[in-house]
């Protein structure tokens, strides 16, 4: 019983996992030691804040392209259709305007 206790204390244990964070970003002892808990995050917080006033930045600039594309897809299909019906009314017209010039 006790080789078997032996091996058991012999085995390696799972080390603790890491926090994730951005390389070389390491907390001071200042502050993990502040008067408030959140001040640590301090740094990231504003980080965030700036990265998603890019991404509103940048939604805003999807938004105006796509009402670009609408309005451009509207306006070609209109002119593809003013393409077909051209495409098949010019010769009946034309055929009409040679049947009046001919009596």
């Amino acid at each position: 019983m006790s080789v078997q206790r032996s091996r058991r204390a012999s085995r390696p244990t799972t080390p603790l996992r890491r926090s994730v964070s951005r390389p070389g970003h390491t907390l001071s002892s200042s502050e993990l030691h502040s008067t408030f808990p959140l001040e640590a995050l301090k740094p990231q917080l504003a980080e965030l804040g700036d990265s998603l006033a890019d991404l509103d930045t940048n939604f805003q600039y999807l938004e105006i392209m796509h009402e670009n594309l609408a309005r451009f897809s509207e306006s070609f299909a209109a002119f593809l259709y003013g393409l077909e019906v051209n495409a098949w009314h010019p010769q009946q017209t034309h055929s009409k305007d040679l049947m009046s010039k001919s009596f």
